[in-house]
């Protein structure tokens, strides 16, 4: 009998105690929408009282069990209100240029104070209202009848940016370019140097914005005379004038004052003595240079690896040899291979781990296999290739590769 009412009593407990669960899950899952409080809270979103709806909803916030939804409901309530102050905002300021325009037209303001209600009439246009037609029309006026307007170089600015929203790319280079070659003083000069470089290519007025880029660059301080000369190799390249670009970038190496600014400059006339011009000592050359007085520049395992490609195929270096049965052989030349070995172990003995490492092993012991026959050597290259990067997409090449040359 004792265990009997052990049991009933333990399961009483039990079934009160997943009821009183049950019951504490359905009320914190009650929803805020059956309150009166929600109810009296939509009466006054519907009269457009978006604080006062809100208002009516915040004592439910101190309710465990309406804490989550009511939060929901409030947020839902902000986005609106915030939708209908932009949009009473955007009709606000549409209103606004209608009535300044209208006054303006009617003579309301004279004097001095005229171009700027202009300037500040078509800024609203074109940041707020974004009709840009309408304050092109307006920058262009302030600039035909009020040139010693103060901020006429934000003028123009605004101007070549309003062009440029809607497609009208040459007008605003030129507008651009207009500010550099005049309002060295502006602080809009760099913002306008950068989008007249961008925007001026393969337009007609690439030939003047390069014109005005080399005034810059032939007057530009100590300061300024490596990055002016680097922006105008920039332009010279993207027109195609290679060498001109060449000869800027050399300007910009003379005039640099730092290593990053140097090292910048001497990759800027590399990749164009290298991949424009095809001038593959010249460039080799370069790089030498370059790498003689900062050794430490970043990417120089890059760089190094380039060298020896240069060396070993883009040189016109191949000789005619013939074998001794005759048979008509070309080969690299001896001393340029020997160049290229020494960069390849140059990046393999510095950066022994880096992805251009693994080409550069490959690339020695091709050297070595095929064009010294120096099997030793070659097995060497190819087996700490196979060390370093036992899971690269040539291994199971190599590995065969090595089986070949066994028995050399």
């Amino acid at each position: 009998m004792f265990f009997f009412k052990y049991d009933f009593r333990t399961n009483l407990t039990a079934l009160l105690t997943v009821a009183m669960l049950l019951a504490g899950y359905s009320i914190q899952a009650q929803p805020v929408q059956v309150t009166p409080e929600f109810q009296r809270a939509m009466q006054q979103l519907a009269q457009g009282a978006y604080d006062a709806a809100v208002e009516e909803l915040k004592p439910l916030m101190g309710q465990g069990k309406f804490h989550a939804s009511t939060m929901v409901e409030i947020g839902k309530i902000r986005i609106k209100q915030a939708e209908a102050q932009m949009t009473s905002a955007l009709a606000n300021f549409s209103d606004a240029a209608e009535m300044l325009n209208g006054g303006l037209q009617a003579g309301g303001v004279t004097g001095p104070e005229l171009p700027k209600t202009l300037y500040d009439l078509a800024r609203v246009y074109e940041e707020r209202v974004k009709n840009y037609p309408m304050a092109i029309e307006i920058y262009r006026r302030i600039i035909e009848d009020h040139p010693a307007f103060l901020a006429i170089d934000r003028v123009y600015y605004n101007l070549a940016s309003s062009q440029e929203a809607i497609g009208q790319i040459e007008q605003a280079a030129e507008n651009y370019r207009k500010i550099v070659a005049d309002y060295a003083y502006s602080t809009y000069f760099s913002a306008a140097q950068e989008r007249m470089k961008r925007l001026s290519v393969g337009t007609g007025v690439q030939a003047d914005a390069i014109s005005t880029q080399e005034d810059f660059a032939a007057t530009a301080d100590a300061e300024q005379a490596a990055q002016a000369s680097l922006d105008l190799g920039d332009m010279h390249s993207e027109s195609g004038n290679f060498k001109q670009a060449a000869s800027a970038y050399r300007q910009a190496i003379a005039a640099s004052g730092d290593q990053d600014e140097a090292v910048r400059a001497y990759r800027k006339l590399f990749d164009v003595l290298d991949a424009k011009q095809k001038d593959y000592q010249g460039a080799a050359d370069l790089l030498e240079e370059m790498m003689q007085k900062y050794p430490d520049a970043p990417g120089t395992e890059d760089l190094t690896y380039r060298l020896g490609r240069i060396y070993e195929q883009d040189l016109d270096s191949m000789k005619k040899t013939t074998t001794s049965d005759g048979r008509v052989r070309y080969r690299k030349s001896v001393e340029n291979v020997e160049k290229a070995l020494n960069y390849y172990n140059s990046v393999t003995e510095k950066y022994p781990n880096a992805d251009v490492s693994a080409d550069a092993f490959l690339r020695k012991g091709e050297l070595y296999e095929k064009e010294l026959r120096n099997y030793d050597q070659a097995r060497k290259s190819y087996q700490e290739f196979l060390d370093r990067f036992p899971r690269h997409e040539e291994a199971r090449k190599i590995r065969e590769k090595l089986r070949d040359i066994e028995g050399y």
